[in-house]
Formats: structure tokens, C-alpha cells, sequence
């Protein structure tokens, strides 16, 4: 295991040297325009290294089915993502292809959501001949969560960091471990360029080829975590891990849809938008926010280990977000002082 952490590292550094320079000649840069309001043009190459590193640590190490499958799967998100990236697709065709992905995946490897637990304290709920379909729509919402946070440096590594790190406390699958590990690892010296700290002249972004195969990864293994032969948590409790990307997606949505706008339409009315119009830089922003995840991370873990009822995670998580709701309709009235 720590050997190949040690070559995903290896792989991943080599892999941002070579493409960074690439990356002009291939269009693959973030150009700041009303949104996007960084400095210059960056290099959105940080997914295909995460990539590269994370496919050539396992491919090595391991030949597994459901492991090859992910391997196709992520490896089909992220030219999906790459071309986004590049030529900016039409949101539903982003969509159509997202689905597609998923439903690889879903039926491909056959671990699918059957039941979504004791939510209500009544019994459990199985989804029947639904369970593929509502597995489908759960990795394209897990896909577009992260992909909507990706909006600040550090902030979708970061938030995809902290849910495998949560989901290696919990799982024992040898060969999930290992993806855990070369993902993380990858991430790790993907984040050392996204936020500046070897120099910032080499900064990159990840890009959506990035995001969403982060949100692909984290989806499928949370459902693994809670749905397999081998799961040891009840559905609602995995939420935890992915609290803040889902909670910021869910609301964002419902925004969009009640002012009449469609809820694929990017703006700036998410999470760490909120942070900085109210005073925060960036930096804090991450900070801010990541601590929250770490927060709702170690409810979840607290929340498994003392084997807590399902409601409680629903009350939580519905309290929570009226709260988070409310917060942002009051965003305007708190200004930080400068």
C-alpha cells in the first residue's frame, strides 16, 4: 500500500509538469470572465493528472471487476469532462452523457441502491425494480454536487479529500483501500499546485474533467459502503460524508427553480459565493467550509459507531438545511468588516 501511494504521488507531480505546459496548445484554460474571477489564464489539467495517476497506481496494483469497471467509468467522465472543459457542451448534453456513465457503472457492477433503510423508524424502504434508477440518479447527483463546488481554490479537492478519507475509516475492501489511497494521494499533490504553495506562477485548476470524476468516485463508494454484500452502514448515515457538496447542490437547485431559472444554469449563489460576498477571501472561504465537512464528517463516523438510529440523520439533515436556507435568504444583511 505504501508503495503505491508513493508512485500515485510520483505519477500524479510528473503527470502536472508534462500537461501544464500542454495545456495552452490545447485550449484546456480557465478564462476569468463575471463568474470566474481568478487572475489569468489557468491550466484546468489537474483532473487528467489526478487521473492518470489514480488509473495507473490500480491498474497496476489490482484486476478486479467492479475496480475495472470504475477504472471505465471514471476513465469515460473525464474525456466527457476534458471535452466540457475544452468546448464548454450544452448542459443536457453533459447530462445525457453523465447518465449514460452511471448507468455503466450501475448495472455493470451490479451493486445498486435496494434499500434506502429504517428512515422513519417504521421499517425499512427498498426501492424494488427502482433500485436501478434511483442508483442513476444518485451518482448524477453525487457528479453534479461536486461539480458545483469546484468554484474556489482548493475547495472540491478538498471536500472530496475529507469524504474518502471518511469512507476509509469505514470500509475493509482491500481493493476499495487501495483506490481510496491513490485518489488521495493524487489529490494531495493536485492541491500543492491549485492553491499556490510550491509557486503561483505553476498554479492549475482541476476543471470539470475533475469535479465530476470526483463526484463519480465518492457516489459509488458510498453506495458500496452502504449497499453491497459487505456494507456495514445504513443508507441516510453515509450522507455525512458528502453533507456539504449535497446540502449546497439540493438548495442551489431550488433556488434556481423558484425564480423560474433552469437548475443546470451555473451562478454565483452557492456556499462559497455566500462566504465572500459577506467579506471572506478565498482562502477562508476553504477553510471555513472545509472545517464544516470535517464537522458533518465526524457526526456521521460518531453517528455508525454508536449504530444511532436513521431518523436521526433525517431530522438532521432536514433541519439543517431549512437552516442553510434561511442563513441564505438573511446573506445580505451580515457584512464583515474589513
Amino acid at each position: 500500500m505504501h508503495l503505491s501511494l508513493v508512485l500515485s504521488v510520483i505519477i500524479s507531480f510528473s503527470a502536472i509538469l508534462v500537461l501544464r505546459p500542454l495545456a495552452v496548445n490545447w485550449g484546456l484554460v480557465d478564462t476569468p470572465d463575471n463568474r470566474k474571477q481568478h487572475s489569468g489564464n489557468i491550466p484546468l489539467i489537474g483532473g487528467l493528472a489526478i487521473y492518470l495517476s489514480t488509473l495507473s497506481t490500480v491498474s497496476l496494483h489490482l484486476d478486479n471487476k467492479h475496480i475495472n469497471l470504475i477504472l471505465i467509468s471514471i476513465s469515460l467522465m473525464v474525456f466527457i469532462g476534458a471535452l466540457d472543459d475544452r468546448y464548454d457542451l450544452n448542459a443536457k448534453l453533459r447530462l445525457i452523457a453523465q447518465i449514460l456513465i452511471a448507468s455503466i457503472l450501475t448495472f455493470g457492477t451490479d451493486i445498486q441502491i435496494s434499500s434506502f433503510g429504517d428512515l422513519f423508524g417504521f421499517g425499512e424502504i427498498y426501492t424494488g425494480p427502482l433500485s436501478g434508477l434511483v442508483t442513476v440518479l444518485a451518482i448524477v447527483a453525487g457528479i453534479n454536487a461536486f461539480n458545483m463546488t469546484d468554484g474556489i481554490d482548493g475547495l472540491a479537492g478538498t471536500l472530496a479529500l475529507i469524504s474518502l478519507l471518511a469512507i476509509s475509516f469505514v470500509i475493509s475492501d482491500v481493493s476499495i483501500e487501495l483506490l481510496i489511497g491513490a485518489l488521495t494521494a493524487s489529490l494531495i499533490v493536485f492541491l500543492l499546485f491549485n492553491l499556490g504553495l510550491f509557486s503561483k506562477k505553476n498554479k492549475i485548476f482541476m476543471g470539470d474533467a475533475g469535479s465530476m470524476m470526483l463526484g463519480l468516485v465518492v457516489s459509488w463508494l458510498l453506495i458500496v459502503t452502504s449497499q453491497s454484500e459487505q456494507a456495514i452502514v445504513a443508507p441516510a448515515h453515509v450522507l455525512w460524508f458528502i453533507a456539504i457538496p449535497l446540502i449546497d447542490m439540493i438548495a442551489v437547485m431550488f433556488r434556481r427553480l423558484r425564480k423560474g431559472k433552469s437548475p443546470l444554469v451555473a451562478d454565483r449563489e452557492h456556499l462559497h459565493h455566500v462566504f465572500m460576498d459577506i467579506g471572506l477571501n478565498s482562502r477562508q472561504a476553504l477553510l471555513f467550509i472545509s472545517s464544516i465537512s470535517l464537522v458533518f464528517g465526524l457526526i456521521g463516523f460518531l453517528i455508525i459507531s454508536y449504530q444511532l438510529p436513521e431518523y436521526i440523520t433525517v431530522i438532521s439533515f432536514i433541519v439543517t438545511f431549512i437552516i442553510y436556507n434561511k442563513l441564505l435568504s438573511l446573506r445580505h444583511k451580515f457584512k464583515l468588516p474589513k
